[in-house]
């Protein structure tokens, strides 16, 4: 695996404690005192939708599908203290489960566009490996809500496969994101190891070993 991208893919579990107060990078002091932000499974991961990539490719990798249902309505979504501002809002419309903080759903998905900005920082392909593995979750959701600058990152990830098999996949030209000696492939099970692939239509089934995600080339 390119060393960088190990690096970056080593601390994802250490970025999922870190956040933002409102903006800023990775927040020190949250990851020093080993208490996690607000960013519980129940928040997170309806927001990611499907996931991270389907055999099909019907479903986006960031995960673009609202929140659970029984949500509280629109307009009753309100802080305990202060005011949410406009993008803040719309990003919570249709994700705040009923007996729930919305300012935790809102950090759950700041959270999400800090760890993606700080990982394409120093791999993009990390982050968008990351992002197709179901690492990060909800990336598109914070993306289109409140971090639209990382919009065309996450539509890197759009039709990527992580590792595993993969029925019917999309047919087009693939490549490993941190591709590494152990990575390797098969098509209808004709296999091979190179980090560049071509799916032609009518294959049915693509399955990858130790390449951790592909992204369309």
């Amino acid at each position: 695996m390119k060393r960088s991208a190990l690096a970056v893919l080593s601390l994802l579990p250490l970025l999922a404690a870190c956040g933002s107060s409102g903006g800023g990078g990775p927040r020190p002091a949250a990851a020093a005192s080993g208490t996690p932000l607000p960013a519980a499974p129940a928040v997170s991961a309806p927001a990611a939708g499907a996931s991270a990539a389907t055999p099909s490719g019907k479903a986006p990798a960031g995960g673009a599908a609202r929140g659970p249902r029984n949500t509280v309505p629109d307009g009753k979504i309100t802080p305990a203290t202060g005011s949410f501002t406009k993008k803040e809002k719309k990003y919570l419309a249709g994700r705040v489960p009923e007996g729930t903080d919305p300012a935790a759903i809102l950090q759950a998905g700041q959270d999400t566009c800090d760890r993606l900005a700080y990982t394409a920082k120093i791999d993009r392909d990390a982050a968008v490996g990351a992002v197709i593995a179901g690492d990060i979750k909800g990336a598109e959701a914070a993306a289109d809500g409140l971090c639209p600058e990382l919009k065309p990152l996450v539509a890197a990830t759009r039709g990527g496969y992580p590792d595993g098999t993969h029925a019917a996949p999309a047919p087009g030209t693939y490549r490993a994101l941190t591709p590494s000696k152990d990575c390797s492939w098969s098509l209808d099970g004709a296999g091979g190891s190179t980090h560049t692939i071509t799916v032609r239509k009518g294959t049915r089934t693509f399955t990858s070993t130790g390449c951790y995600a592909w992204a369309r080339a």
